[in-house]
C-alpha cells in the first residue's frame, strides 16, 4: 500500500502520458528484515509500449521491457488476394501494417465460361457446327460500330461440359441452346449485353439474315430449361467481341473477360510490388519476406517475380491463410513460425561457420570471456556473438572465516567454490550477470550483437568453447 501511495503521488508530476508510454516501478528494496526502504523509478521506454500491465510481486517484471529493447529481427509481410493487399513488418514480436491497397480487379463473373451447344451452327465460308471450328478460322461476326457483317478470326476455342442449359426460340424461327451465362445483345433504345439467364420472353435481340448478311432483330418467343447433353463450346473473337450463331448475334468467349481480369490483376500486382519495393528497400536490416493470402493469387505474385530482384531472393516462403487485412498479417506470422525459425537457424549456421573458419585460419576473431572483454575495451569489436546459454556471473564470495574473493564464473560453478586460504566453502554475497554489461560496452563502441541458440550442432559447439566470441575490426597483437 505504501508503494501504491508513492506511485499515485509520483504520477501527479505528469500532465499527460509520454508518447511511448510510462513505466513505473516502486517497492521495498531494504536488505534488512523489518525495515522499509520504499523507492520509486519511472521512465519513458525507448519504443512504444504495446500493453498495459499492473503487477504486484516480490520482484519487478522486466519481460515487456526486454522485448522492446532487444535487437529486432525485421521481416517483411505481404498478404494479398485479388481484392486487396496489405504490406507490413514483423519487428521482434510486433506486427505493424505499413500500407493497405485495394484493387479494381473484376470478380470471376462467369463460372465455367459462356458456351453454346456443340450443334450450334456458325458460318466459316460455309455453315458448320461450332464443334468443328478451330483456332485460326474466320467466322461471320458483326462490327457494331458501323453495323456491318464481316469475317473475323477465332483466336481460341474452349470446350466443356455444362450443368444447366436453356433453349431459346425466336420469332424468326431460329433457336439456340446455351449455358445460362452466355450473353446476347438485347435491343431497346440502346443495345445491352444480357445473359441467357436474365433474358425474357418478349425481349428483342440482334440477329442476322445469313442470305443477305444484313443485321436485324428478332423476339424471344420461348425460353425453357433443357438437359445439357453433349459438349458446349466457347469461342474467342477479339476483333468484334461477338459472332453469329444460328443466325443470332452472341457475345464471344468468357476468355475476353478472363483477359480483362488478367490485365487488371497484372496491374494490381505491379502496384503492390511497387509499394513493397518502396517500403522494404528502405529497411536495411530486413531479414526476409513472407507472402500469404487466401487464394492462388499469392503464388502467381511470387512465381511471376513482381518484386524487385533484391527482395525476390529474400522471400522465405509463401503461406496459405484464410484472411487479408491486419487479421491476415497476424495469421501469416502464426503460420510462418517454421520459416522464421529456419531463417534464424540459417543465419546462426552462417555466423558460427564463419567463426570456426576464422579461428582455424587465425582471422580477426577472438573467443572466451577474457579475450572478448579486452577486445571490447580497446574498441576492436565489430560483432559480438553470445550463446543463449552464456551464464557467467561476476560474484563476490565470502567464507565463514571472513575471507573474501571476487570471480567471474559460470552459474553452475558458484556452489563449488572453496576458500584458497582456509579451504572452507565460499558463499555468494552478491552476484551480477556479466552479459548485460558486455553488451552495453559493445554497443558503446558501435558493435552489433547476435545471440546463438543451441538448436544446431554448431550452436552447441559454440557453447562448448565458452559461448562468447567476437569478430574484430582489426587484428589484435
Amino acid at each position: 500500500m505504501t508503494a501504491l501511495e508513492k506511485i499515485i503521488s509520483h504520477l501527479h508530476l505528469f500532465k499527460q502520458t509520454p508518447a511511448n508510454g510510462l513505466v513505473v516501478f516502486s517497492g521495498n528494496i531494504s536488505q534488512v528484515e523489518g525495515k522499509e526502504d520504499i523507492r520509486i523509478w519511472s521512465f519513458e521506454p525507448p519504443l512504444k509500449m504495446q500493453q498495459k500491465l499492473y503487477w504486484c510481486d516480490q520482484q519487478f517484471v522486466l519481460d515487456p521491457l526486454r522485448d522492446i529493447v532487444s535487437e529486432k529481427e525485421i521481416y517483411g509481410l505481404i498478404v494479398l488476394d485479388a481484392k486487396e493487399a496489405n504490406i507490413g513488418f514483423l519487428k521482434g514480436k510486433q506486427i505493424e501494417q505499413a500500407k493497405k491497397l485495394d484493387s479494381t480487379v473484376p470478380s470471376k463473373s462467369v463460372k465455367g465460361g459462356m458456351c453454346l451447344h456443340e450443334s450450334t451452327m456458325v458460318t466459316n465460308g460455309k455453315v458448320m457446327e461450332i464443334k468443328n471450328v478451330k483456332t485460326g478460322d474466320k467466322i461471320l461476326s458483326v462490327y457494331l460500330r458501323n453495323n456491318s457483317v464481316k469475317f473475323s478470326k477465332i483466336e481460341d476455342v474452349m470446350k466443356r461440359n455444362a450443368e444447366k442449359a436453356y433453349k431459346i426460340i425466336t420469332s424468326c424461327g431460329k433457336e439456340i441452346v446455351t449455358t445460362p451465362e452466355h450473353l446476347f445483345f438485347k435491343k431497346d433504345e440502346t443495345i445491352k449485353e444480357t445473359s441467357a439467364e436474365d433474358i425474357k420472353i418478349g425481349d428483342t435481340i440482334l440477329a442476322v439474315n445469313l442470305d443477305t448478311q444484313t443485321i436485324n432483330t428478332t423476339k424471344i418467343i420461348d425460353k425453357k430449361i433443357v438437359k445439357p447433353n453433349g459438349f458446349f463450346f466457347d469461342l474467342f473473337v477479339p476483333t468484334t467481341s461477338n459472332f453469329i450463331a444460328n443466325g443470332i448475334v452472341v457475345h464471344n468467349s468468357q476468355g475476353r473477360y478472363d483477359r480483362i481480369r488478367e490485365d487488371a490483376l497484372n496491374e494490381f500486382f505491379t502496384k503492390v510490388a511497387d509499394s513493397a519495393n518502396e517500403i522494404f528497400l528502405k529497411e536495411k536490416d530486413l531479414k526476409g519476406i513472407i507472402i500469404g493470402g487466401p487464394g492462388p493469387t499469392k503464388e502467381t505474385f511470387f512465381r511471376e517475380k513482381y518484386l524487385n530482384y533484391m527482395l525476390q531472393k529474400k522471400v522465405l516462403g509463401v503461406k496459405d491463410i484464410g484472411y487479408t487485412g491486419e487479421e491476415g498479417l497476424e495469421e501469416l506470422v502464426q503460420r510462418s513460425m517454421d520459416l522464421l525459425e529456419q531463417a534464424a537457424v540459417t543465419k546462426e549456421r552462417e555466423l558460427t561457420a564463419k567463426l570456426f573458419s576464422e579461428l582455424k585460419t587465425g582471422g580477426n576473431v577472438v573467443y572466451g570471456l577474457d579475450e572478448v572483454r579486452k577486445a571490447i575495451e580497446v574498441g576492436a569489436v565489430e560483432q559480438l556473438l553470445v550463446s543463449e546459454e552464456f551464464n557467467y556471473m561476476h560474484v563476490r564470495l565470502k567464507c565463514q572465516n571472513g575471507h573474501e574473493d571476487e570471480k567471474d564464473l559460470p552459474r553452475h560453478l558458484l556452489s563449488q567454490q572453496k576458500c584458497v586460504e582456509c579451504g572452507q566453502q565460499m558463499n555468494v554475497v552478491s552476484e551480477q550477470e556479466i552479459v548485460d554489461d558486455l553488451i552495453e560496452q559493445a554497443a558503446k563502441v558501435g558493435a552489433t550483437v547476435e545471440y546463438i541458440s543451441i538448436n544446431t550442432p554448431e550452436g552447441r559447439q559454440f557453447r562448448e568453447i565458452g559461448g562468447i566470441a567476437a569478430f574484430l575490426r582489426y587484428k589484435l597483437s
